[in-house]
């Protein structure tokens, strides 16, 4: 997903090693790979591109449809820590009206475009995306085929036809220098040599928990936003900081007298104040890189109801 110089070389080199190496192992607490691709699928699509934007704010405690029988939890005010179970209890919600049927038809479906009782009326259009994101939550779950909504799928088995494909241990060479700016290991190399692609997966999941990686995360995204290429007084210059007006020039005044010298307190308070305007250009990227270390909703970079600071700011 991360890359040190462009997104896109990582976005292509990180599927085509997962491609051959196989289905990620199911999580903890789940049985088989059809419950692991459920709940991938209701976090990555259902949850964050229907049920936030049409469905949490009136079907959560508090909420117009908090007596019906779709009561979620709002994930964003949930910890780190009950968050997993804050969100299979939601899919359990949306499994067992998705699995309920009416008129031959799924009942969650029915409900979002209004064909049944729904103080919501029509919210989602059947021929809109969240519409084929839930008819494809349903078809996974177990339920009826939307064969009347699903397109048929294009034949991809010779995509890669003519294309040679780098040879294994130049991709673990290519991906470590990417991910971490290292070469990749002997016991690397050797894994990858024996066990082929297989072993790639692993290799870049180790990688990927290194401190290195996060880094380069911070890197990346710098590229983008550019937030570490202010001069001056970068708190003034990228945000508004009213809650912060009486407190962000505290470094300016901060009592340096025990330092002897003249040249060396000057010298101490550049430093000073050169270090508190870094954490404050860094703090964007240290959220970014705390999303991706927990492994949170990426929206979050938007969205998270939190921020991360340094004692300085």
């Amino acid at each position: 997903m991360i890359r040190p110089f462009t997104i896109f070389a990582l976005a292509a080199l990180l599927p085509m090693a997962a491609k051959a190496a196989g289905p990620a192992d199911p999580k903890p607490g789940h049985n088989g790979p059809a419950c692991q691709m459920a709940d991938d699928y209701f976090a990555d699509e259902v949850w964050t591109k229907v049920a936030v934007r049409s469905c949490l704010e009136c079907h959560k405690a508090g909420g117009d449809a908090e007596d019906s029988k779709l009561v979620l939890q709002d994930l964003a005010k949930e910890t780190a820590a009950t968050r997993d179970a804050a969100l299979q209890s939601n899919r359990a919600q949306f499994l067992k009206l998705a699995l309920m049927r009416k008129n031959d038809q799924s009942r969650l479906l029915l409900k979002a475009t209004g064909g049944l009782s729904h103080g919501g009326e029509e919210v989602l259009k059947p021929d809109s995306v969240p519409y084929r994101i839930l008819a494809e939550f349903v078809r996974r779950s177990g339920g009826l085929p939307m064969a009347s909504t699903a397109k048929p799928r294009p034949d991809t088995s010779h995509f890669f036809d003519g294309i040679a494909m780098i040879e294994n241990r130049r991709l673990l060479r290519r991906a470590t220098l990417s991910l971490a700016g290292r070469l990749p290991t002997s016991e690397e190399l050797d894994s990858v040599a024996k066990q082929g692609l297989p072993a790639m997966r692993p290799v870049l999941q180790g990688v990927m928990n290194e401190e290195a990686f996060y880094e380069r995360i911070a890197e990346a995204f710098n590229d983008i936003l550019l937030v570490r290429g202010f001069d001056g007084n970068a708190e003034q210059e990228i945000v508004s900081y009213d809650n912060f007006s009486e407190t962000r020039g505290w470094y300016s005044k901060w009592d340096l007298s025990h330092i002897a010298d003249k040249g060396e307190r000057t010298r101490a308070g550049y430093k000073l104040a050169d270090d508190y305007r870094e954490g404050f250009k860094r703090e964007p990227l240290e959220l970014i890189k705390y999303i991706v270390r927990n492994d949170r909703p990426f929206t979050e970079i938007v969205t998270a109801q939190y921020s991360m600071q340094t004692p300085y700011t």
